[in-house]
């Protein structure tokens, strides 16, 4: 008898619910010599914004004020207005940067990118997918390398 093969979507999903309904943050499964890990990011992120949460634009930070540089604690006490937009990775994977060993990366910080336009190939399964941006904006940052593993809703590039 032939063995079944297995539809990673299907089972991806079995364990994304298994974590919610369990409230964990990761599960790691190996069947048939196919390794799949899933993260809870949502729980993970909330995790942290609790313990590193900016103040409120509200909240009122009073510092000793003294008569010469006043004004200067003040500035530094405001939180910064961001507008900064991550884009992540949709999938597990291996990353890489150009389309081909040698070639011209896909971004570069500094660069302008559109809506559309490929970051990235990520590596799945020998399964090679290019990703494309979900914004448009000047690239600010990139939080990976060429070669290395990438988990999902992992951040893969800072726009503004």
């Amino acid at each position: 008898m032939a063995k079944k093969p297995i539809n990673e979507i299907e089972v991806i999903r079995e364990i994304s619910t298994i974590i919610r309904d369990q409230n964990l943050s990761e599960i790691e499964i190996e069947r048939d010599g196919v390794k799949i890990r899933v993260q809870n990011q949502s729980l993970q992120t909330n995790q942290v914004s609790q313990i590193i949460s900016p103040p409120s634009p509200n909240q009122v930070i009073t510092p000793e004020p003294t008569p010469t540089n006043q004004d200067e604690q003040e500035r530094e006490v405001l939180p910064k207005q961001v507008s900064s937009k991550y884009i992540k990775s949709p999938m597990v994977g291996t990353c890489y940067l150009s389309p081909e060993p040698g070639s011209k990366p896909f971004i570069e910080i500094g660069k302008k990118i559109n809506k559309g336009d490929p970051i990235i190939i990520i590596e799945a399964m020998k399964t090679f997918n290019t990703i494309p941006s979900s914004e448009t904006g000047i690239i600010k940052n990139i939080f990976v390398t060429d070669g290395q593993p990438i988990e999902f809703g992992e951040d893969i590039i800072e726009i503004e």
